[in-house]
């Protein structure tokens, strides 16, 4: 880059940098300064304890005294009786009226009037797997009790449920001569989540209040937070939550997940994006809903297949900045290329609406080996390059409006499929996070037709490529000077991991050096040598051959080149 050019462009970028970042960390949960509090954040909740345990959301603990019952209606759970509608000729909204009585803690009850018929059933689906130990049930002081009952349970599994999402209901009690007005019944303690009673002998009854007592922890508990809107389009950085465990740490799992939407409304399933997949836990991850977007959601499951033990969760950290543009659209063309070989490329980025931008980073495993040129809407302009972890920066004038960005560079394609990712990022705002592209129609030239970021490659013949040594020979002296050999190959049209070894032989055909052993997939690799034996001996000089071998689906494959050793 021209000097006068870039003087200007650092200067511009020294007087701009008090420019505050507009980024934010939104923490949930914890007890750190700024942190929102769980109970202030959610829009549902399925079994959450908020109080136990400050700062964290555990599923809600149930001990010997608590009646499960007194919260099934907003626990998600539910009372019906296929037949007592017909039974008592009422309307189905007195029926359900009726029957919450049993579970209210008040002074109503279900009644059955003095009827012939007998076979009056309702369920109880306690919304959740309860831990139940006891079930007790009663009419009010001096009224008519149940004389005859069948008592059914299910534990809510799927191995308990018919193929049309039935619950197989299991006899657990019966008694047709009941002389007790008070039914209570203990329950070896296990998982319960649907209860079954059924009217076994006519004349009228009634429950004043049906109870279920338990202890631990239900099997599962969901927290729902509210849609949370940044006020204008945003992207998100990374996500960081926090577990911890109760009881036994193999028998519990808590997921994290993410959704983003245009819409304030999350049931707007046009607006919104679906739920991404879980986030690990204790590992800054980024973001997957898709960006950006002005509003978003996370979901917590907690799950459990032991009664007295539990998962919780102490918070949820994510990093939220201003959209740098209302959408940026990428391609990249030619989307054909013979692997291994040097292919010029061209990368289009169109920005819509973008408030400023002037970093691209693009993130790939084919190596780029000389960027050729860099446009803004055709015209060339001044540019910087700096390598990066899995790829290159490009600085460039700050882009903003509607614009065409334009690189030409040279890469290689070492996969069957190489994808070019890429995303922009503000040097004035360093604590904003980069937006990413979107793979669409970015080129002004009809010839690019690919509309993505992906170059597919022509297979000719062999896996490993390109074994080379530099410098060759070397003296490994101690001088400083050509003390190193380093040997490069690609390795080229995998996917997944093969075995893959680099090893230092000498003409006689002994191992002396072993540069690597492990695991590659496709890319290109570069191991040092210094001259020594694997006991770091120095060698003597000489010729040496250096075996670079790969143990894929199809066989082994290996390729040699000669390392000139001097003194």
């Amino acid at each position: 880059m021209p000097a006068p050019i870039m003087a200007v462009i650092c200067a511009l970028a020294f007087v701009l940098a008090a420019v505050p970042a507009a980024g934010e960390r939104i923490v949930i949960g914890g007890e750190g300064p700024g942190s929102r509090s769980w109970s202030e954040s959610h829009s549902v909740l399925s079994v959450i304890d908020f109080d136990t345990e400050p700062g964290f959301i555990q599923p809600a603990r149930h001990g010997p005294e608590d009646n499960i019952a007194l919260k099934l209606l907003e626990s998600g759970g539910a009372i019906t009786s296929p037949n007592a509608r017909v039974v008592l000729e009422i309307l189905q909204s007195d029926l359900d009226e009726l029957l919450d009585n049993m579970v209210d803690g008040g002074n109503e009850a279900f009644v059955i009037p003095g009827v012939e018929m007998r076979g009056v059933i309702f369920r109880i689906d306690l919304g959740e797997r309860f831990g139940v130990n006891r079930i007790r049930f009663y009419p009010r002081e001096g009224f008519e009790f149940l004389r005859g009952y069948r008592l059914s349970l299910n534990d809510g599994s799927e191995e308990q449920t018919t193929l049309g999402g039935e619950p197989k209901m299991r006899l657990f009690a019966a008694e047709e001569r009941n002389l007790d007005p008070v039914v209570d019944i203990p329950v070896p303690l296990q998982y319960v989540r649907f209860i079954e009673l059924q009217q076994l002998v006519r004349g009228a009854w009634e429950i004043d209040e049906f109870e279920v007592f338990g202890e631990g922890f239900p099997s599962q508990a969901s927290y729902l937070s509210t849609a949370f809107d940044q006020g204008e389009p945003a992207v998100f950085g990374s996500l960081v939550w926090s577990p911890d465990f109760i009881g036994e740490p193999t028998k519990v799992s808590a997921t994290v997940r993410t959704r983003s939407g245009t819409s304030p409304d999350p049931g707007d399933t046009l607006a919104w994006s679906g739920w991404s997949p879980p986030y690990p836990a204790g590992v800054p991850t980024a973001v997957a809903s898709p960006a950006p977007r002005r509003y978003w959601q996370f979901l917590v499951q907690l799950r459990s297949t032991e009664i007295l033990s539990a998962a919780l969760v102490d918070s949820i950290a994510v990093e939220v900045s201003p959209a740098l543009a209302d959408s940026l659209v990428a391609e990249v063309w030619p989307q054909e290329a013979r692997i291994g070989e040097t292919t010029e490329l061209t990368y289009w980025v169109r920005s819509y609406n973008s408030r400023g931008f002037d970093q691209l980073d693009i993130d790939t495993q084919a190596p780029v080996q000389v960027v050729r040129s860099v446009r803004i809407d055709g015209s060339e302009v001044a540019w910087e390059r700096t390598d990066i972890d899995g790829g290159l920066r490009l600085g460039f004038p700050r882009i903003t409006g509607d614009r065409v960005l334009r690189v030409v560079f040279e890469g290689v394609a070492l996969g069957y499929k190489t994808v070019f990712i890429g995303r922009v990022s503000d040097s004035r705002r360093p604590q904003d996070q980069p937006q990413t592209l979107v793979e669409g129609d970015a080129a002004p030239d009809p010839v690019a037709e690919g509309d993505d970021l992906s170059v597919t490659t022509r297979f000719a013949g062999d896996l490993i490529r390109a074994v080379e040594v530099d410098p060759s020979p070397f003296s490994p002296n101690g001088d400083g000077v050509n003390d190193e050999a380093t040997i490069t190959y690609d390795i080229v049209n995998l996917t997944d991991g093969v075995p893959v070894s680099a090893v230092v032989f000498d003409l006689g055909g002994r191992s002396r050096r072993v540069l690597y052993s492990g695991l590659h997939g496709s890319g290109r690799f570069g191991r040092a040598w210094d001259g020594t034996d694997d006991a770091g001996r120095r060698l003597p000089p000489g010729l040496y051959v250096v075996r670079v071998e790969i143990d894929a689906d199809t066989g082994t494959e290996s390729r040699m080149a000669i390392v000139p050793v001097a003194y």
